[in-house]
């Protein structure tokens, strides 16, 4: 086993750590899937407002490769179908029966037989399919082009994650089972990183047909970025494929059933949170699920992920496809520090040293969702490169994106990042920069081009 050590990097301690304890949410009246989450998708609805769907009957599919479907998480009626322009399916919203005392039926799937095409062809069909993503660009896999290697993350270092080994405890046959799916869509490696010194995590180190790699350090050493940096790195013209521990299990649990998993683990945390912990949702429910069924108020930010990469949600919105942490933070509308910059300012969280807070390294503290500065041209001053453990040059990427040479950004490291992966050299940029969004409009640009 080989235990790999990241050293740059830097670690948000923040308020209202989830616990480590598992309790069942309560069944959201709603469900919902949204198709933003799956950029490049062309989208056909498959039912209408009023049919009655059982759980994991397809609702809506692929254009682009009509195999791929995306199933119903609920039983129940369909209450709405949200069109954009030129009739662009943005939504499907599906009335929960078991919330009102229903009985749950499922659809017959289809299960992983046969060779690699006709694994791959019912993963698709069960509506399983978009859990893989590859690398290069982070999306959707698209194509049959078989990997050189699969990678499992089993940890996660970002601020106020949910522990993907916590989140599977219980759960080792399906484990299994979904690694045993893996192994027959590449001829490679199937990589499984897990935190180092987790003494919790002993039923994951013996799984067979996995190699186990330990990580320890500051985030982002919990990204699979990085893990794929330090494994196995990808050559030109290759792709991995990628996913986390909890969604191996939701493969292992319908290889194992022929049901479709609908049930997944998410853990509450912030500072504003109103309860803290892990919690057994239904797969798109209503955020209001996580806190008895009733909205979380107040002047705050719901994040669907992490404070670093994850997206703003209503109170009365619901969670994504992918997951696995909700945080809540003060929204901090209105609020304005008295002289600002000019305090040492022991209870502000920062990365740079011109902030008092790092004599102070195991205090957590609360953040909120303000800028806390404006927008400004680049400034290379090498705060990107401290925190970013891949062996790339950030700025340099960045500015290559802006000038749409795409040549150069490869040459560059374009195609060993994504969104996540630059998400804390944003937070600690002192211009206020979204790297995030520009490595995604290069990707996409390369895609294009390509």
């Amino acid at each position: 086993m080989t235990t790999h050590t990241i050293s740059k990097g830097f670690d948000l301690r923040l308020a209202g750590r989830p616990e480590a304890k598992l309790q069942a949410a309560p069944e959201p009246a709603t469900v919902a899937l949204e198709t933003a989450e799956f950029p490049g998708i062309k989208p056909k609805a498959l039912v209408k407002e009023g049919d009655a769907v059982v759980t994991g009957q397809p609702l809506f599919l692929d254009k682009v490769d009509r195999d791929v479907v995306w199933c119903s998480p609920a039983t129940g009626k369909v209450a709405k179908l949200e069109f954009g322009e030129r009739r662009f399916l943005l939504r499907a919203v599906i009335d929960n029966a078991a919330a009102k005392g229903g009985k749950e039926s499922f659809a017959d799937l289809p299960k992983p037989s046969g060779d690699r095409t006709a694994v791959v062809k019912a993963i698709k069909q069960a509506g399983l399919w978009p859990l893989l993503r590859q690398r290069p660009t982070g999306k959707l896999v698209r194509g049959d082009r078989e990997p050189v290697a699969i990678f499992v993350n089993g940890m996660d270092s970002a601020p106020l994650a949910a522990d993907p080994a916590f989140a599977v405890q219980g759960r080792k046959a399906d484990v299994q089972a979904g690694i045993e799916v893996l192994q027959k869509l590449t001829g490679g490696k199937v990589y499984l990183s897990l935190r180092a010194a987790g003494d919790h995590q002993s039923d994951l180190r013996d799984l067979r047909g996995v190699e186990v790699h330990d990580f320890k350090g500051p985030h982002p050493a919990g990204l699979v970025g990085t893990h794929i940096s330090r494994i196995r790195p990808l050559k030109p013209g290759e792709i991995a494929y990628t996913l986390r521990l909890q969604d191996v299990a939701r493969l292992g649990e319908w290889a194992r059933t022929g049901r479709y998993p609908a049930q997944t683990v998410v853990a509450l945390g912030g500072s504003d949170a109103p309860a803290r912990g892990h919690f057994r949702l239904r797969q798109g429910a209503e955020v209001a699920a996580l806190n008895g069924g009733k909205a979380i108020g107040g002047d705050v930010r719901i994040i669907d992920g992490n404070v670093l990469h994850g997206r703003a949600i209503a109170a009365d919105g619901h969670t994504g496809y992918f997951a696995a942490a909700v945080s809540v933070i003060p929204e901090g509308t209105g609020k304005r520090d008295l002289f600002g910059w000019a305090l040492p300012q022991f209870g502000k969280l920062s990365f740079s040293r011109s902030v008092m807070s790092w004599l102070l390294p195991k205090k957590e503290y609360v953040v909120d969702a303000r800028l806390n500065g404006g927008h400004r041209p680049i400034v290379n001053i090498g705060a990107w490169e401290r925190v970013l453990p891949l062996d790339i040059h950030p700025s340099y990427l960045v500015r290559a994106i802006q000038a749409n040479d795409i040549d150069e950004a490869v040459k560059l490291g374009l195609l060993e990042v994504t969104e996540e992966d630059v998400a804390l050299c944003t937070f600690v940029d002192p211009c206020k920069i979204d790297v995030g969004k520009i490595v995604r409009q290069g990707l996409d640009l390369w895609e294009k081009e390509g």
